[in-house]
């Protein structure tokens, strides 16, 4: 499935152009356990994820999942990123990949290597599990590696031209996606319900998710991926809300960036 180019062109957007011999990633993310295709885990509890954002062809525009792989990504400039999943607490499965084309800054890059990837093309797949892979594919990525693992060039093209074989099940990954969020809105009045969001994602939110904007005085420079409480502040709005992982946005207030962890829970009022 080809990507819209425009959308990614210009600032601040910069081409990311794949070194030669093409080399790749492999990603693992969580799927969700409610899901007839392996997408994101939308419905985790106080922990909606919004990557792999399949809708928008981007890894980590909105969510601050996986930084040292995007890092990586934007140092060594593979050709690709291939996903991995578990779901139903099931064997790792081979879900899909992304043909990578852009990068940009990310909306925390004034505190830590933050960054935005943005694909040319996916390509979703009836998943398979890894030890079902032809040749070493199979050895390869069975092997212990927890959230990304680095392939040599080799290895890459066999398991593109493999995704590039199978049927692309793109489209349908992609009603999987709208049906788990009704599923949270039918539950919560919300699509995201930790991020207090009631719409899809939408390309159209990219320029204010890459605005960094400046540091107040006083804000620590670098912020955590985690709370040790699961709780946060915004210094924007004063509002305090709870969430497994760091969210881009304020879900009080919608500023960007602005989320500091609480080293415990807030004091709850007395009904």
């Amino acid at each position: 499935m080809l990507m819209d180019a425009a959308r990614a062109e210009g600032t601040p957007w910069r081409k990311l152009v794949p070194v030669e011999p093409y080399t790749g990633y492999a990603s693992y993310h969580y799927a969700d356990d409610l899901a007839r295709l392996p997408v994101r885990a939308i419905t985790k509890v106080k922990d909606n994820k919004s990557d792999p954002n399949l809708e928008t062809g981007t890894y980590g525009l909105f969510s601050t999942c996986q930084a040292k792989m995007r890092s990586g990504i934007v140092s060594n400039r593979p050709r690709y990123i291939f996903f991995i999943t578990k779901p139903r607490k099931g064997p790792r499965q081979l879900t899909g990949m992304y043909e990578l084309g852009w990068w940009a800054p990310g909306s925390l890059s004034n505190r830590i290597r933050d960054f935005s990837l943005a694909a040319i093309s996916i390509r979703f797949v009836t998943p398979e599990p890894l030890k079902q892979l032809p040749g070493e594919l199979a050895d390869l990525l069975s092997g212990g590696w927890r959230l990304e693992k680095r392939l040599g060039s080799e290895h890459t093209e066999q398991l593109a031209e493999y995704l590039r074989g199978k049927e692309d099940r793109t489209p349908e990954y992609l009603l999987e996606v709208e049906r788990m969020e009704r599923i949270n809105q039918y539950h919560s009045s919300y699509r995201y319900p930790t991020w207090r969001r009631s719409d899809s994602w939408d390309w159209s939110e990219a320029n204010r998710y890459l605005d960094t904007g400046p540091l107040v005085l006083g804000e620590p420079k670098k912020i955590r991926n985690s709370s040790p409480s699961n709780w946060w502040s915004c210094s924007s709005c004063d509002e305090e809300f709870e969430s497994h992982a760091l969210l881009k946005a304020c879900p009080g207030c919608g500023a960007i960036a602005t989320l500091h962890p609480l080293k415990s829970p807030p004091l709850q009022e007395a009904a």
